[in-house]
Order: C-alpha cells, then sequence, then structure tokens
C-alpha cells in the first residue's frame, strides 16, 4: 500500500532564472514564497507548480479537446509529486463585460432571483392590493367558475420605453397580432384610425389578449389564452380580468381582478431580452452626447471651424445645415463670428438642446446661392445634442461598414451616463414592480452587504413560504458574511465588475471558493495582501487559514511581513533579482526564517533591519491646489488644500474615497483643465491652484500595451534604436532589411507570419483559463528564420529582446541614450525584466515601474510637474521599496509634486504630508479623517491609518 503523501516536492526547476532547484511544500499548510522582486518567486509558483497542475489535467480530457487545445509546453523542471487540482487566484481586474457584476461573479445573484421567484409579491397598480404569484390553472379555475353566458375579457397593460413614440410601441403590439386597446380606459382599435397622442402626455394603456364567453370546457381554452399571452407578449406578468359587474373570482384583487402570474427566477435576469429595459438592454447605462466634446476649438467662430466638421463644416456654405446655423443666429441674435467660448449660455443651450418645440423660419444666408426649398419654411431645431443621440444607434448598427453615413466621432462624442430609462436598474418596470419586504430586485442589489443581511434576516413572510425561503436567505447571507468578513462590506451585488481592483476581485474569488467548500485543492495565490489597508490585513490571512483548515493547501506569493508571520511554512528565492536570483535561501517555518541571518525577509520580520524614516520632513509652502464640493461617488461634498513641492500620501481603508477623490476628481479636472482631455471628470464645485504646476502625470497600475507585442522596449522607447543598430548590419542591408522590418506589427519584414510576432498560439478553453502555446514554426522567437540570421554583437533580435534590463545595459554600453533609460529602470528595482516582454504578463506593480522609468528618463530641468502613483509598492519587497523611495524623494527634491495612493507604512512614514479618507469604505467613507505630518495624523484617535502609523513611528 502507498504511502500518503505529505508534500508537494519540486526537483529539478529551471522555469525562466530558477537555478535547478529542488523544494518540498508541506500539504494542507499555509505556505509563503517571498523574495526580492524578480527573485523567481511567481516562477516556482505559478510557471512551474501552476503550470504543471494544468497540463497535467489537460492531458487527461479526450483527444478531441486536446486537437483543439494545441501543445501546452511542459514547465522547465525535471518532475513534480503530489499535486492536486490547482486553482490560480491572481491579481486581475474585473470583467470589462458591462453586463458583469459583483452579483454574477460571486453567484448570489442567482440565489437572489431564486428568493424573488419564491416569495416576491406585486401590487394591483389601481389600489396598492398586494398580489401574490398565481398559476394560469388557478386563474382559468376560478374564471371557469363564473356563470354560463358570462363575458369575460383579459388584457395586460403595456408601457413605451423611453425615447419612442407611441405610435412605434403601437407597431409592437401590431406585430404581436393582438389590435385591440383600452387608452385611459376607453376602447380602441389598431385597424382604424391612427392615435393622435398630446405632446409630452402620459396614457395609461391596455391590449387585449382574448375575450371569452363563459361555457362547459372552457377551461383549456382560459389556461392556453394566458399562457399564450405572457409567453408572446413576454413584456409584463400582471394580467387583467374584465368581468360584468356583480360578480367576483376571490383570488388575487377582488376590486379590480388583477393577477400576478407564477413567477420564475429568469424572469429577473437582466441577461434576457425579454426581462431587460428596452432603452439599454439590461446593461444599466446608455450614452449620451456630452456637448464639451462637440467644440473642437472653442477659442474659434462656428464659421470658423469651432465645431466639429461632422455638425457644421463652414466650407460647406450651400448646405442645409449652413442654412439652419444662419437662421438659428438670425432668430436669436447672435453672430457666427464671435469665438464660441464668448457665447452666452442660452445661445449654446440652443445649439446643442434645440428651440425646445419652436419653430424657426428658413432665412436666405447672403454668402449662398438661391435656392428655392428655403423659401417660406420653418421648423423646430432639435439641437445638436438630440441630433447625435438618434444618430448614435444607426452608428452601433453600421459599425464596420465603409460605406456607413454615420461619422465615426460619434462614438467619441458620446459618454456613459445613467439609464434614462431604468435609471440603473437594468429590468423593465413589470421586473422592478415585484417586492420583497417592500423593496425590488435593483434596490437590494445597491444595499452595501452588511445592511443586505440585516434586510434579508429580518424579512416577514407568510408561513406557507418559511421552509423554502430560509434555506435561500441561508445561502445568500452565508456567502455576503464571508464578503464581509474579508473587508469588503462595501460593496453591493449591483457593483459592476469592471470597476472593481485587482485586489477586490481576488477577494470576491476567495470567498467564492470558501463557500463551495472544495477539499483537498491547491490554491496558488499571488499577493492578497496587495490593496489592503494594514487594518484589513489580518481578514485576509484567517480567509487563507479557513481554506487550509477545510482540507486544502494554500501557496501564497507574497511579501506583507503579517502574512509571512502568519504563515505555516516559508520558502525565500534570491537573493538577488534576474540572473541573480533563483536560489532557495531558506525554507522552514516563520521562527526558523528569522533566527537565520542568511535571510533578508527574516531581517525585516525581526526588525533587524528597517526603513528609516527621513531625517527631515518639508514644509508646505504657499503653493497649493484646492478642490471644493467633491462630489463624485461616495465623496461627502469635501474640501481639501493639497500643498505642493512635497511628497503626499493619501490613504484611508478599502473604498474610503481615495482613488475617487485623486484619480477620479483630482487628476482628471486637471487632464481637462491643462490639455483639454476628452474625459468626464468627477463632480466638483470649484478647482484652483492648477496654474502652479506644469504638466499631470498619472502613473497607475494599467497595462503598458494591450497585446502580445507590446513590451517595455517599445514603452520606454530604446526599441527605435535597437531595430535602427539591426538595420545597420551589413547583412541585414544585404538583405534589404530596413528599421521598420524588425517591428513585431509590421507584416512581411522580419517576424513570423504564422503567429504575427506573437510567439504564442492562444486557445480560449471557456471552462478554463486560456491555454498559451509556443508558435510551431517560430519557436517562440517571434522572428522569421531569415530575420534571425541577422545579428548585431553576436545576438540576434530575438536573443536581444530575451535580455534583462541587467543583461542589455552591459551589452549597450555604448549606446548612451539606450543606456540611460535602462540605467533608470534597473535603479527602480525593473533590472530582471526582460526587453521584449510582454506587456500582457506584467504585473500591475511592474507595468507602473516600467512608466515611472519612462517619466523619470524624459524629465526637463525648470518644469515643475504633478506626478500621481497608485500603489507604486505593489509586487515589491521591502529593499525594493527603500529603492522606490530613494527615487520618489529624488523627483520632489528637482522640484516635482509627488501624490501617492498608498497603504504600505513604510512609505506613508515617509511622506511629508498625509491626507486620511474614511473612516470607513463605501457610504461610510468618503471624509477627510486626518491632515498633516505622518507624527501629526498618528495622533488622530478615529484614524485607522494613525492607529497603525503609531506602531511604527515614535509620537
Amino acid at each position: 500500500m502507498s504511502k500518503i503523501r505529505t508534500s508537494i516536492e519540486v526537483i529539478g526547476a529551471k522555469q525562466n532564472n530558477l537555478k535547478n532547484i529542488n523544494v518540498e511544500i508541506p500539504r494542507d499548510k499555509l505556505t509563503v514564497i517571498t523574495g526580492v522582486s524578480g527573485s523567481g518567486k511567481s516562477s516556482l509558483a505559478f510557471d512551474v507548480i501552476y503550470g504543471e497542475a494544468q497540463r497535467r489535467f489537460l492531458k487527461s480530457v479526450s483527444n478531441f479537446a486536446k486537437s483543439r487545445i494545441g501543445q501546452v509546453k511542459k514547465p522547465k523542471v525535471d518532475y513534480v509529486r503530489g499535486l492536486s487540482p490547482v486553482i490560480a487566484i491572481e491579481q486581475k481586474k474585473g470583467n470589462n463585460n458591462p453586463r458583469s457584476t459583483v452579483g454574477t461573479v460571486t453567484d448570489i445573484n442567482d440565489y437572489l432571483r431564486l428568493l424573488f421567484s419564491t416569495i416576491g409579491t406585486g401590487k394591483c397598480p389601481k389600489c396598492g392590493y398586494v398580489l401574490e404569484p398565481v398559476t394560469a390553472s388557478r386563474i382559468a379555475e376560478h374564471i371557469a367558475s363564473l356563470p354560463q353566458g358570462t363575458v369575460v375579457e383579459l388584457y395586460t397593460a403595456v408601457k413605451k420605453v423611453y425615447g419612442e413614440d407611441y405610435e412605434f410601441l403601437f407597431e409592437r403590439i401590431r406585430k404581436k397580432s393582438y389590435r385591440h386597446l383600452l387608452i385611459d380606459g376607453a376602447p380602441y382599435d389598431l385597424a382604424e384610425k391612427p392615435f393622435e397622442p398630446e405632446e409630452n402626455r402620459y396614457y395609461q394603456i391596455e391590449v387585449l389578449l382574448d375575450k371569452l364567453i363563459i361555457k362547459d370546457e372552457i377551461y383549456l381554452q382560459i389556461v392556453k389564452s394566458i399562457e399564450t399571452a405572457v409567453s408572446v407578449l413576454k413584456d409584463e406578468v400582471m394580467i387583467r380580468v374584465n368581468i360584468p359587474d356583480g360578480h367576483h373570482l376571490n383570488l388575487g384583487c377582488s376590486e379590480h381582478n388583477y393577477f400576478l402570474c407564477e413567477l420564475q427566477p429568469y424572469h429577473f435576469s437582466f441577461n434576457l431580452p425579454t426581462n431587460a429595459c428596452n432603452t439599454c438592454m439590461g446593461v444599466g447605462s446608455s450614452h449620451i452626447a456630452e456637448p464639451r466634446f462637440l467644440v473642437v476649438n472653442p477659442h474659434k467662430s462656428i464659421m470658423k471651424g469651432a465645431l466639429h466638421s461632422a455638425l457644421f463644416n463652414p466650407s460647406a456654405k450651400n448646405s442645409y445645415r449652413t442654412v439652419v446655423i444662419y437662421s438659428l443666429a438670425v432668430k436669436y441674435g447672435f453672430s457666427l463670428e464671435t469665438p464660441f467660448d464668448e457665447y452666452p449660455n442660452h445661445v449654446r443651450d440652443i445649439l446643442f438642446d434645440g428651440t425646445n418645440g419652436e419653430s424657426i423660419t428658413m432665412v436666405h444666408p447672403p454668402f449662398m446661392e438661391k435656392h428655392n426649398w428655403i423659401v417660406s419654411r420653418s421648423f423646430p431645431f432639435k439641437g445638436f445634442v438630440q441630433e447625435l443621440e438618434s444618430w448614435y444607434p444607426r452608428y452601433i448598427h453600421n459599425a464596420g461598414n465603409a460605406d456607413a453615413y454615420e461619422p465615426s466621432f460619434i462614438k467619441e462624442a458620446m459618454i456613459d451616463t445613467i439609464c434614462p430609462d431604468c435609471h440603473g436598474a437594468r429590468l423593465k418596470a413589470s421586473r422592478l414592480a415585484i417586492t420583497i419586504g417592500g423593496m425590488d430586485i435593483h434596490a437590494l442589489s445597491m444595499m452595501q452587504f452588511p445592511e443586505l443581511i440585516e434586510f434579508l434576516n429580518g424579512l416577514e413572510m407568510p408561513l406557507k413560504y418559511r421552509e423554502v425561503a430560509d434555506s435561500i436567505i441561508r445561502e445568500i447571507t452565508s456567502r455576503l458574511q464571508l464578503l464581509v468578513d474579508i473587508g469588503l462590506h462595501y460593496l453591493c451585488l449591483g457593483r459592476r465588475s469592471d470597476s472593481i481592483s485587482g485586489g477586490e476581485m481576488q477577494r470576491i474569488k476567495m470567498s467564492t471558493q470558501i463557500s463551495s467548500e472544495l477539499m483537498g485543492m491547491l490554491y496558488v495565490m499571488d499577493g492578497p495582501s496587495i490593496g489592503l489597508h494594514p487594518r484589513d490585513t489580518d481578514r485576509v490571512i484567517e480567509i487563507m487559514k479557513k481554506l487550509r483548515n477545510i482540507g486544502n493547501t494554500v501557496i501564497v506569493v507574497e511579501h506583507d511581513l503579517d502574512t509571512m508571520c502568519n504563515a505555516d511554512y516559508l520558502i525565500e528565492i534570491g537573493p538577488g533579482a534576474g540572473t541573480h536570483g533563483g536560489n532557495i535561501i531558506i525554507s522552514g517555518t516563520p521562527a526558523q526564517f528569522m533566527a537565520d541571518e542568511r535571510c533578508l525577509s527574516g531581517a525585516y520580520m525581526t526588525g533587524k533591519r528597517v526603513i528609516p524614516l527621513p531625517d527631515s520632513r518639508r514644509k508646505p509652502s504657499d503653493k497649493c491646489i484646492t478642490l471644493q464640493g467633491a462630489r463624485e461617488n461616495n465623496l461627502q461634498n469635501i474640501t481639501l488644500d493639497i500643498p505642493l513641492g512635497l511628497f503626499v500620501c493619501v490613504t484611508g481603508v478599502s473604498g474610503s474615497g481615495k482613488s475617487t477623490l485623486i484619480f477620479e476628481t483630482l487628476a482628471k479636472n486637471l487632464e481637462v483643465i491643462k490639455r483639454g482631455a476628452r474625459i468626464v471628470p468627477g463632480k466638483l464645485a470649484c478647482i484652483s491652484g492648477f496654474e502652479n504646476i506644469g504638466n499631470v502625470i498619472v502613473i497607475d497600475q494599467s497595462p503598458i500595451g494591450r497585446n502580445c507585442k507590446s513590451n517595455p522596449a517599445t514603452y520606454i522607447g530604446i526599441y527605435d534604436r535597437i531595430r535602427a543598430l539591426f538595420a545597420a548590419t551589413s547583412d541585414a542591408v544585404t538583405k534589404g532589411y530596413i528599421a521598420l522590418d524588425f517591428s513585431l506589427t509590421h507584416s512581411n519584414g522580419a517576424r513570423c507570419e504564422h503567429c504575427l510576432g506573437d510567439g504564442v498560439i492562444v486557445t480560449n478553453l471557456q471552462f478554463m483559463a486560456d491555454i498559451k502555446s509556443f508558435c510551431p514554426v517560430c519557436k517562440g522567437s517571434r522572428f522569421s528564420q531569415e530575420g534571425l540570421e541577422i545579428k548585431y554583437n553576436g545576438k540576434n533580435i530575438s536573443e536581444v529582446l530575451e535580455m534583462t534590463v541587467e543583461e542589455a545595459l552591459d551589452f549597450f554600453h555604448t549606446e548612451k541614450l539606450i543606456q540611460h533609460k535602462l540605467e533608470i529602470m534597473n535603479e527602480l528595482g525593473s533590472g530582471y525584466i526582460t526587453l521584449g516582454q510582454s506587456a500582457t504578463t506584467l504585473s500591475g506593480g511592474e507595468a507602473q515601474r516600467v512608466k515611472l522609468s519612462y517619466e523619470l528618463g524624459k524629465i526637463k530641468h525648470g518644469t515643475h510637474n504633478l506626478y500621481i502613483l497608485d500603489e507604486p509598492t505593489t509586487g515589491l519587497h521591502c529593499s525594493d521599496v527603500e529603492k522606490l523611495l530613494i527615487s520618489i524623494q529624488k523627483l520632489v527634491n528637482q522640484g516635482h509634486s509627488v501624490i501617492v495612493v498608498e497603504h504600505n507604512l513604510d512609505v506613508i512614514k515617509s511622506a511629508d504630508y498625509i491626507i486620511d479618507m474614511g473612516p470607513e469604505g463605501g457610504k461610510g467613507g468618503g471624509y477627510i479623517v486626518a491632515e498633516g505630518t505622518p507624527e501629526e495624523v498618528a495622533q488622530v484617535k478615529n484614524s485607522f491609518t494613525g492607529q497603525c502609523l503609531r506602531k511604527v513611528i515614535d509620537c
């Protein structure tokens, strides 16, 4: 009988920079792999352990599936024993699909829809009587019990959607083969004269579904009529039975005879067209034209090109649009030669929003040829905004059609805004009429998790539903409580996934795994403490321990000292990055780590090595940027001064409003002011002091490129020079190659045409992560065989792109431009990154440091820029944080201002000035809790950041 394996054994790992290492990782334990950035942590955890476990799983699938997947390359390792089914939980932002929400990602929406279909109730639209769902057969039974010969009519109410007219609604009804209506109680036949509605009046409209005469064996016909109406119309789940006075059905609303048909979970899915809001189709948002985007140059007049040419082209002087604009100017008394930014507000309102139904008479422009169609015509002008919004659906429909009339700038002029019909609820009004405890499904989806738990636990319902409903509620509240426990209490189920940070999404996935209660799994995680305030780190540690305690093996790549102290087992890889790393320095328990002098992480854990406080802090000058009345998202109409010329750190717990304040409000407003950016900034009353800065440079963690061809060499601007060096070699000249031929985006050059320069073939598995296999032609080199034959200083282009920054520094020692930019990357701790590494494989922190290197490499002295960084310590070891702080302090010493949104206490304590947001996340945040030096903030009792700072500085 074979012995039960108690560890995962890795023998001869040589992936990337790993130096043929052997290591054992205990099973059913929490293991942390640490080391300096680029030492080989991810290579061991993800490339070797996760990669080999995934490869073995794919070997077990059918031959047909294997043929679709392609060849999955084995990691460079002799063998790995003791693997389990594996799940990787990485730091990746939420799905960009606007239909994806926290509720759909966690599957809680499925249970919520089930709950509404089980105990949801409607109301009689006339008297408010509460209606419980009833089946078609029950309704039919009561109708069939009426006296013989009774005439019965079945009606359902219909509504027109935002933006459509009544004729469009009637056309939809005709297409469903219905013609008889009640409009405000009066009968109307669609086959007769057209209905002429009054302007801006709302009508109550009901469709006649069927007219029956009660007789023997009428029951099945009634059932069929009801079921046909519900399936054909689909919009409504409520019907009304019109019966003669004096008769009652004793079911539903007995006074007005309204019934709520039987509900199903799918009735509440906004992904089904039958349930989704007709205006936004279940997305919750729609596109409207932004007037500011329609003006190309506000300093010019309309006749000189102030407006986009698609709206008005001054050179087309004989056009219909010219007559319209000129007629408007005559009617409302403004000149077409006046600069646009000098127009009063009422003139701009007319141009953008129209004449509000008032007709204008066409006037012949004196500079235009005579035309008969101009004489004595009058018309109301809709305005540019409404015109664009009416063009937009056609533009989307014709996207990709070269012959389409609609100009492409339409998309650029539109902004995403809340749907004007459903107000973000995503569902039709008939679905939102179904409530639980007086709340519809959207209202529950917008509650923060603790509020939703309290509401569900306090629900009162009839005894007949209690047993079924209680089990559904327990499932919902238990999943919600896990999200609360992991520090995501400020989120709601309706929050869009594309607004969720990578750290938040990772914690959501962790809670989902806990709720799945899987055992015997291997979980590989990447930096779960990233993006967490020190107050919340303990919550994530507890979740990882829960995963371990139910019988799973948890491997974590992490730098956080608290996480390392709580691990069962630790592995440090190093000693350096890139070629200087890849060795196992030490493995053992936290106590063994802290006792071993060779262990760099252990020195930080014991406090023998610390990042020192700055010798002095810079004092604020009289120059600052002032924000007044900031109220975007959860910001509570706050006003603050941000001092310039300092290293400013913005802190606060997750969801407190840090990113909204700095990125959505400050940065975007400055970008609009400074460079006329076509973006919608966060709402605020006023911003001042921006004249004290030059450029605004935002350095966030978004990728440096969107595809495999983007890489650090192209981003920092050295690849052009590298291509020129190769093109100047004698072999390249002989073969007729120029610098452009060495570009990965240029066809018919030196790149491999089979993979188009990607080096890999990507297979979408749907049920698992995408599989990337090496291109069978170029073997991953990305270049053709002929292109690889051209060499510079003994290296081909692929070999140069495989060099690390540190290696390239030595290889290009005679090239000053390349040297300068690579030295900056090396100083920031990015010396281990390869020049040609795909942008899609760089972590958020690595991408940010590449951007910072680029910005530092182009700084001009004498300018005063504002640099805004988003958690730059992401993925950094404590020793690398020291290097980062040196670069930040150097920027400030050169006269620039730096604002950093950060949770790392070593960075916070090194700042000149702190702005602490809070006190909590979500609705409990959005206030400024504390401002001042780290020492001053540490004295503020209700500041969670201050409480944590007291542990690391002397107050």
